[in-house]
């Protein structure tokens, strides 16, 4: 596969400028301001959120692309580290926004009973948003040209971004009631975390996730394979924690199964050991309410 403009250099950067301009363009004139650090009220219009979309799909299938590529010897070294770094931070950024706009919506719909879906579709927003918050924030700490630790960790990074991806996917799918196309995107994010501890079986990013994705899936499932699930899960978040125990995600994540669990006094070690400045806005109010819900004796 080429890229949609052709091989080399030259048409991929043509072709990345011209799907941000798109992109930019179309914000625009639905009322808001890209990089603003969430959508404005009228970034909610369904065409922005094509446009973001389009400007996700177009950036990941570029990140398998430009691999092909430099393999090939088509693009060189300096150019295929410059690129791919430009492509994971701009296809994670368009992966936050999607996730903020759909954020939003959700934000505006009348409050109704948080019983077990809709606790679900929040939880599977989280797993989506957070994915891509990773990757934006190893992204963007990085100078251009230079890798995440090297080329293992790079592989990683981009089937982490596809894991986020059918998440996000398997989210949009469960919002329409279709559950069945849902496990199937979810069982697909779940191959794409294993392909990426095969290169990387420490990378605590994909164990976390996965973990995650498992729990989500749990959640729509018979209370009997839910429970497996779910002991599955707590399996990789534990091997997450003993891998970096300051890894703030994998707290959370770990202390609402405890919570869920009755497992009050684990569930409050690993709220307690959560650093509230290493996690994203949108855990804050998550963790609080889990903090509450231990302090109760209450759960999930």
């Amino acid at each position: 596969m080429t890229s949609p403009t052709g091989g080399g250099t030259a048409a991929r950067r043509a072709a990345r400028d011209a799907s941000t301009a798109k992109t930019a363009k179309t914000v625009q004139k639905s009322g808001s301001t890209p990089g603003s650090g969430g959508p404005g009220r009228r970034e909610l219009d369904p065409d922005a959120l094509a446009a973001r979309e389009e400007e996700r799909d177009f950036l990941l299938r570029s990140l398998q692309d430009l691999e092909r590529e430099h393999d090939a010897g088509d693009v060189d070294d300096a150019d295929y580290n410059e690129l791919k770094d430009d492509y994971t931070a701009r296809a994670a950024a368009a992966i936050r926004a999607i996730d903020d706009r759909n954020a939003a919506v959700a934000s505006l719909r009348p409050e109704r009973n948080w019983k077990r879906t809709a606790v679900a579709l929040l939880l599977v927003g989280v797993v989506s948003v957070g994915a891509g918050w990773l990757v934006f924030r190893n992204a963007g700490t990085r100078a251009p040209g230079q890798g995440l630790t090297g080329d293992a960790r790079q592989d990683s990074a981009n089937l982490i971004l596809k894991a986020q991806g059918l998440t996000g996917q398997a989210q949009a799918s469960l919002q329409a009631g279709d559950a069945t196309k849902a496990l199937k995107q979810f069982e697909s994010a779940v191959q794409s975390y294993d392909q990426a501890l095969e290169i990387s079986p420490n990378n605590v990013q994909a164990l976390t996730y996965r973990g995650w994705v498992l729990h989500t899936i749990a959640l729509n499932s018979d209370p009997a394979v839910g429970a497996q699930l779910d002991q599955q899960a707590m399996q990789f978040l534990n091997q997450a924690i003993a891998t970096d125990p300051t890894f703030s995600d994998a707290r959370v994540f770990r202390a609402i199964l405890e919570r869920n669990a009755g497992n009050f006094a684990a569930a409050k070690v690993d709220l307690d050991a959560i650093d509230m400045n290493a996690i994203p806005v949108y855990m804050t109010q998550m963790v609080n309410a889990v903090k509450a819900d231990v302090a109760a004796g209450r759960t999930g």
